[in-house]
């Protein structure tokens, strides 16, 4: 999500920081990506009984959850007077010259921000600076008022009923307190606040800026899809905790009100959690999935706050900014999944490129656009996507502090899409080694962070139609990637990826031609998990229900082994008839 235009039409060529407290009115655009905990796969998949994916959703194989283009024309920005940047790094409040204003004091000192990124926490005494707050957003799914659709392939589409009124898949996201007003019922610490910094002085612009940004996203029922049966009437509501905030940014402001977009992107992918429980299908606080993309665009002029649809499809707009261009998606933050050990590379997973495949439901249309590699050479330019890279054998365990060690795999395995004019694809597969470097950087701690490096891949393989190819690694560029071990009750939390540059041959290795740009590749999603047992008491029965097939089991004794519950029982709701004993239940695959 971003900011929207207009921060302060009086202001509008403002080129320095306010002296007074100031709320600014603005308009805003916005769209996020969410990637679907394989647990929750089946609210957004079709059934016998439903046509259609919920909007925007790319399936079981990426999880990719994709919002429409969203909307707001009342945006509310508070910003503080502006103040200079101690050399201690820490204002608190009443100084300096009191600061603070007791009209704004929203924001009393570094330590209120959740997170603050290195470049502005570092940043040196002497730069002017202000504080800032998003006090209300209320983007909605946007759609024009004669009742078409935004064509871009990249979102989901929106269509108004003939009464006017917003209809279809709509996604809601409010920032801060949720358009209630400033603070309302959220504390400080989840606030949406930010700032705005000079980055050389003097004069305050150039600026950087960054907001910390809470949000409500409301997944709306949707006919003809599974959440028309599973979702709540007034829908699926989200949010990230305290923790987690979604950092946006804008590394380069050059006047306030700015018209920029904020994007997030390279941070860290941002867990959201369902708001309240909705048995048998979720519980408050399970994690629906990860927020990896998002932005949020800020418009100065009227006729970008009246058609922001074509202002967001537009070269280098807001969906290019935030999603990137169709078949080159910006490289999504590596997601921490639940993994059963920390063996690297993951056993059982694949490392594959993105895929983004989906049907609108508005509209009929399937939407392929995957991530694409292209390989220039002349008149010529073949193209692969859909890369499935795996069969690693015998994985290896994690290194020890300020160590390397090497993974090396003969027989590694590649399935892939290519083609000659990016109309024809034709399927393909190859074979070869891999040669692979993991190297424990951050040596111990609750999360560690291993630097790794992907030094050869060397596969030989066909694709029918299409004939013979080679892949290989880059000789002179270097595929570099990161991977993450943190504890978890049931595991571990591994997070991986790899950015590669491949090239291509054609004719038996002769020439080969390298790819524009690298891909990055990340792991396959693992299986969905047993996820909360619902419990409800009628009288002095205990009713249990859970999502999916899962079997019951249960022990009169944590010290006595778990059994099925006769039946067996694999579906709820599973009534279980008050006794003298105490009795424990849990779920299996």
């Amino acid at each position: 999500m971003l900011l929207g235009p207009g921060w302060g039409v009086q202001r509008c060529a403002a080129q320095s920081f306010p002296t007074v407290p100031t709320d600014e009115q603005t308009f805003s655009i916005g769209v996020v990506q969410i990637v679907v905990d394989p647990s929750f796969d089946f609210l957004f998949k079709p059934a016998p009984s439903f046509a259609y994916y919920y909007p925007g959703y790319a399936g079981p194989g990426s999880g990719i959850l994709t919002g429409p283009v969203m909307y707001d024309s009342h945006t509310i920005i508070g910003e503080s007077v502006s103040h200079v940047r101690p050399a201690s790094g820490s204002i608190t409040v009443g100084t300096p010259s009191g600061y603070p204003s007791p009209a704004y004091a929203n924001v009393q000192a570094y330590t209120d921000y959740s997170l603050v990124p290195s470049q502005f926490a570092n940043a040196a005494a002497g730069l002017d600076e202000i504080f800032t707050q998003i006090k209300q957003m209320d983007l909605i799914g946007y759609a024009p008022s004669n009742g078409a659709s935004c064509s871009d392939p990249r979102v989901p589409s929106i269509r108004k009923d003939p009464a006017g009124q917003g209809g279809g898949p709509q996604v809601t996201v409010q920032a801060g307190p949720g358009g209630l007003g400033i603070g309302a019922s959220l504390p400080l610490n989840r606030r949406s606040i930010g700032m705005v910094q000079e980055t050389t002085g003097p004069g305050d612009f150039p600026a950087q800026s960054f907001f910390d940004v809470f949000v409500e996203v409301t997944l709306p029922p949707i006919p003809n899809t599974m959440s028309l049966a599973d979702f709540p009437a007034a829908g699926a509501v989200l949010y990230n905790d305290a923790s987690n905030p979604l950092l946006i940014e804008n590394p380069s402001i050059t006047n306030l009100p700015p018209e920029v977009t904020y994007v997030h992107g390279q941070s860290t992918a941002v867990p959201i959690r369902f708001k309240s429980s909705h048995p048998p299908f979720w519980a408050a606080d399970d994690v629906l999935g990860y927020l990896t993309l998002a932005g949020h665009g800020v418009i100065t002029n009227v006729v970008t706050a009246t058609a922001p649809c074509p202002a967001a499809s537009a070269p280098g707009g807001l969906l290019d900014l935030t999603l990137g261009p169709i078949g080159a998606p910006i490289p999504p933050p590596p997601i921490p999944w639940l993994r059963p050990t920390n063996s690297f590379p993951t056993p059982n997973s694949t490392y594959n490129s993105v895929v983004n495949t989906f049907v609108d439901p508005s509209s009929g249309i399937t939407n392929v656009i995957d991530d694409t590699a292209t390989f220039p050479n002349g008149t010529v330019t073949n193209r692969i996507r859909d890369i499935s890279l795996g069969g690693f054998p015998s994985p290896i365990g994690p290194p020890p502090p300020n160590d390397t060690v090497p993974y090396t795999d003969p027989n590694t395995q590649m399935t892939f899409e290519i083609s000659p004019d990016g109309q024809n694809w034709f399927t393909g597969q190859a074979v070869g080694q891999v040669s692979l470097t993991i190297s424990n950087t951050t040596g111990t701690g609750s999360t560690s962070t291993f630097d790794t490096e992907m030094l050869q891949l060397n596969l030989q393989g066909d694709a029918s139609g299409f004939g013979p190819v080679m892949i290989r690694e880059s000789p002179t560029l270097q595929s570099l990637g990161r991977h993450t071990s943190g504890p978890d009750p049931r595991g571990y939390r591994i997070s991986s990826f790899f950015d590669v540059f491949l090239e291509l041959s054609t004719d038996g290795g002769q020439t080969w031609v390298p790819a524009a740009r690298s891909m990055r590749l990340l792991p396959s999603l693992p299986p969905a998990v047993p996820n909360t047992i619902f419990v409800k008491h009628i009288g002095s029965d205990t009713v249990l229900t859970w999502q999916n097939q899962f079997t019951l089991q249960s022990t009169p004794s944590l010290a006595v082994p778990f059994a099925d519950v006769a039946g067996p029982i694999t579906i709820g709701p599973y009534t279980n008839t008050s006794t003298a004993t105490a009795q424990f239940f849990r779920l299996r695959n």
